[in-house]
């Protein structure tokens, strides 16, 4: 019968599928873009990752996975996460309004809103890390009286 997870572990579980997903979208942008150096190249329909972008997100999702094995780097890695997305949102969302495609990571709409999520998702898990109990419950020792 499985067990279920519970406090920390929960959101470790959670970078690790984020973490998967991250590489599989690295990878989806690398291949389809032939590992081209630049240009967009669409992944998945809706996202054009050029090799910049496929390569960070590779990275990153190659590092959450490692992350999740402690509960002090997985706390770290979603706060750096959370930051991180917020002003890659924030930069993207600038650099695309005055010219299209012009920063280096390529950043459309598509991918300014999976950076959001990212930092959504992050403030998610460090919340959820941050609020789960530091340990299991203890167990109850028993009283003796000596006589």
């Amino acid at each position: 019968m499985a067990t279920r997870t519970r406090g920390a572990a929960a959101w470790q579980v959670v970078l690790v599928a984020q973490g998967l997903v991250l590489v599989v979208l690295g990878l989806a942008g690398l291949v389809s873009g032939g590992w081209q150096t630049s240009g967009d190249y669409p992944a998945l329909w809706i996202f054009q990752f050029n090799a910049a972008h496929s390569s960070l997100l590779l990275g990153w999702g190659v590092l959450a996975v490692v992350a999740s094995w402690w509960r002090w780097s997985t706390a770290a890695f979603a706060a750096a996460q959370m930051v991180g997305g917020i002003l890659l949102f924030l930069y993207g969302t600038a650099e695309s309004t005055v010219g299209e495609s012009r920063t280096v990571l390529s950043l459309d709409p598509a991918e300014n809103f999976l950076h959001a999520g990212l930092a959504v998702l992050g403030f998610l898990i460090l919340c959820g890390v941050a609020s789960a109990p530091a340990r299991g419950p203890r167990p109850r020792r028993a009283v003796h009286h000596g006589h």
